[in-house]
């Protein structure tokens, strides 16, 4: 069955984001494809973090979180996130100055600050429900990156 389905899951188009979290000075970010729209008022947004995954420590109900929406002239970004355990990852990359959340990429085509409003468990991932507290578009004349994959059931 995962044969037959793996491959039509996969062709859900979805766009690249780097999600970050900064605690106590200490950032950390992931890159992330599953991300949507969910409510215009308030505005909201969802993210599907895999539950190995240690930023999810850093996005409790409360927590503040940013998604900076990427552009295909931003494949240093996607690179320096695209290995998990990349200790360097921000090392190199222009980081915008006075935000309030998660660290925000300069070059990046938006921003957007989240509070964390409910986490929902989906299998081997959480939802995380944010609510829009800020954002701004930084360069609206790249358009976002999109991704397709092979396989549904493999990033």
């Amino acid at each position: 069955m995962k044969e037959k389905i793996g491959p039509a899951i996969g062709r859900l188009a979805s766009g690249v984001y780097i999600v970050t979290v900064s605690v106590d000075g200490n950032a950390d970010g992931m890159l992330a494809t599953w991300i949507t729209q969910a409510g215009f008022e308030p505005p909201s947004l969802v993210v599907s973090v895999n539950k190995q995954r240690d930023i999810l420590q850093s996005m409790k109900l409360g927590d503040k979180f940013t998604i900076n929406v990427l552009s295909n002239r931003n494949m240093d970004i996607f690179k320096a996130f695209a290995k998990p355990n990349n200790s360097a990852k921000f090392d190199g990359l222009a980081i915008k100055e006075g935000t309030g959340a998660g660290p925000v990429f300069a070059e990046a085509v938006s921003y957007i600050d989240l509070l964390v409003k409910s986490i929902n468990e989906a299998g081997d991932h959480q939802l995380i429900v944010g609510e829009v507290i800020d954002g701004e578009l930084l360069n609206g004349q790249d358009e976002p990156m999109t991704h397709l994959r092979k396989d549904g059931f493999k990033y």
